[in-house]
């Protein structure tokens, strides 16, 4: 993993901590209380996926980009 994608899940996981310890110690009833929890992790769900889904596109990029020169190299080598 990458130093931006390691900061990116510190960030999240302080996030998540934040969230949840805010939650519980909220005097509010049990069920908001779980609500609240439910819809902030599919909150950070959703944010994951999106951060992954970017990290595959730029890998898919990067292997096309480098499959591509390999080909091009081996052009120039044959010919």
């Amino acid at each position: 993993m990458n130093e931006n994608g390691k900061v990116v899940v510190g960030v999240l996981a302080g996030l998540v901590a934040g969230a949840v310890l805010g939650l519980l110690l909220a005097p509010e009833k049990g069920s908001e209380i779980r609500e609240k929890i439910s819809d902030t992790l599919k909150s950070v769900a959703d944010d994951i996926q999106k951060k992954v889904n970017e990290q595959v596109d730029l890998l898919t990029d990067k292997k096309s980009d480098m499959s591509h020169s390999s080909h091009e190299y081996h052009e120039d080598f044959v010919a």
